[in-house]
């Protein structure tokens, strides 16, 4: 097992739907052991790093359709210090609301990325400055593809958190873990029982206003979410440790599994009103003092 870092490595994004507030309950969840970890809906990483912090990862396949979003974490293994340099360059922009719109946030979608696991530097870079002074740190795309979110008036955001980013580039370079940006039934393809999978999916919206799942130009519809489901059952019947998170609207999907509800701090949303606290599922193929599947 790896060695215990609580001063370890943190969610470098704002990212919608990110688990920072519900860590210290999911932690009564988590199986007592597992042995690879796999999270295919990986966001802002947090529960990745959660769980790298208190030592109980060794092995992982860390993924995410979001192209953008992976960009930045080959970037962050592979090129820190060209990184560093770049995040520099942007804090003196922090506060330039011209700047955002006429160079970030035009030249971001400009820079065409081939796979999602380009380690493009500069797209990194912007991406990480513009979610740090966008609206809200809310990532949004259009049907071209273009984030489009507006400037977020912050009095002094921080572009560059160089202490955090080396200890995620420490974790990232281990030999165990490997990034992928693809679908999540590709990337849990080769886990086996004993393997510990979280899925994080889009939600299933409550209401119609209430849709975090643009954040690829393809929205994860109700179709998807029955796929999921059935992958679900599939990795069940492989013998791995299985843990999901989604909205009460998907309970129907995952009967005859343990099912717990939550409540989750939103901390993004497109108004203010949408914030704050909400019912959240988390659902489970085995039982937390039991640590096996069920039958």
């Amino acid at each position: 097992m790896a060695l215990r870092n609580p001063e370890g490595p943190a969610p470098f994004l704002k990212w919608a739907g990110g688990k920072s507030q519900l860590l210290s309950y999911l932690d009564r969840y988590f199986p007592q052991r597992f042995d690879k970890y796999f999270e295919p809906f990986l966001g802002g990483g947090a529960v990745f790093f959660h769980l790298v912090r208190q030592g109980r990862i060794e092995r992982a396949v860390i993924s995410d359709l979001n192209k953008d979003l992976i960009n930045c974490y080959v970037a962050i293994r592979d090129s820190l210090e060209e990184l560093l340099e770049n995040l520099k360059q942007l804090q003196r922009h922090a506060r330039d609301k011209d700047f955002y719109y006429n160079n970030g946030r035009k030249r971001f979608n400009e820079i065409q990325l081939s796979t999602g696991i380009d380690g493009n530097v500069e797209k990194a870079a912007l991406m990480m400055y513009l979610n740090k002074t966008c609206y809200n740190g809310l990532y949004r795309v259009n049907k071209k593809d273009e984030f489009n979110v507006p400037w977020g008036r912050y009095r002094n955001p921080r572009i560059c958190d160089e202490q955090n980013l080396r200890a995620v580039n420490a974790v990232l370079r281990r030999e165990g873990v490997e990034i992928l940006c693809k679908d999540y039934q590709e990337v849990v393809e080769d886990s086996r029982a004993g393997d510990f999978i979280y899925f994080d999916p889009p939600y299933q919206p409550v209401s119609s206003t209430a849709d975090f799942t643009a954040y690829t130009k393809q929205s994860f519809t109700i179709q998807d979410q029955q796929r999921l489901a059935e992958v679900f059952r599939e990795l069940n019947n492989r013998g791995c440790l299985l843990m999901l998170s989604n909205s009460p609207k998907a309970r129907d999907l995952y009967r005859g599994y343990q099912v717990v509800n939550l409540k989750a701090t939103r901390a993004i949303s497109c108004v203010g009103s949408g914030r704050g606290s909400v019912d959240e599922l988390l659902i489970m193929n085995y039982h937390q003092d039991r640590f096996g599947t069920l039958s």
